[in-house]
């Protein structure tokens, strides 16, 4: 009997720990906001309890974090520990299946408009049909941007997108809605050159 319950209590932590396995994916693109500061990550692996992520910058163990991933509602949870640019976040609640999936699937590198958008403010200049415009960067991802510009640009034209500290940008205009343009980059940004980028803005403005 008594390795009949040994065996028994095996097999329910076997199936715990399945139950709570991770879920392995190609690294995608995240955000993390943490003590008031937005900065890019990457999701390397992610389970109902929790996510290991690739960070960039600096990161102290044990603070309040919020991932989002794709246009879904943030992830709340704690930073649990931070080594070699790899980071453990814990969840506040466990997720669903439901939710899970849905995170799988913005996570899915089919889907192009997986990466989320950081918020943020900077001069740029856009260059289209021989005339160059002022604008004001309103967010940012690996794969596009939104701007606001006081000079009207066609929507599917082609643009360059001149912004400080960052190389120069091919993009194009996906829409256009009175003052605002919604950006497509013909090649998507490095993450380390967007992350850097935003880390030296939330540097600047501490």
């Amino acid at each position: 009997m008594a390795q009949l319950r040994t065996n028994s209590i095996g097999t329910n932590r076997r199936v715990e720990r399945r139950s709570d396995s991770r879920q392995k994916m190609v690294l995608r693109v995240g955000l993390l906001q943490a003590a008031g500061r937005t900065s890019f990550c990457l999701v390397k692996n992610i389970s109902p309890a929790g996510v290991q992520v690739k960070v960039y910058g600096s990161h102290t163990p044990g603070c309040d974090i919020a991932l989002t991933v794709g246009d879904e509602s943030p992830l709340e949870g704690t930073l649990k520990w931070v080594r070699d640019q790899l980071a453990g976040i814990e969840f506040n609640h466990v997720l669903d299946p439901t939710s899970l999936l849905r995170v799988t699937q913005k996570l899915s590198p089919s889907r192009r408009r997986s990466s989320p958008r950081a918020n943020t403010a900077a001069h740029v200049l856009v260059t289209t049909n021989g005339r160059t415009v002022r604008g004001e960067l309103c967010d940012i991802s690996t794969s596009g941007a939104r701007i606001r510009t006081r000079t009207p640009v066609v929507a599917d034209s082609s643009v360059h997108l001149g912004i400080s500290g960052m190389p120069p940008l091919r993009a194009f205009v996906r829409w256009a809605d009175k003052d605002e343009l919604g950006l497509s980059f013909a090649e998507p940004i490095p993450i380390e050159i967007v992350a850097g980028w935003l880390g030296e803005r939330n540097l600047i403005s501490a």
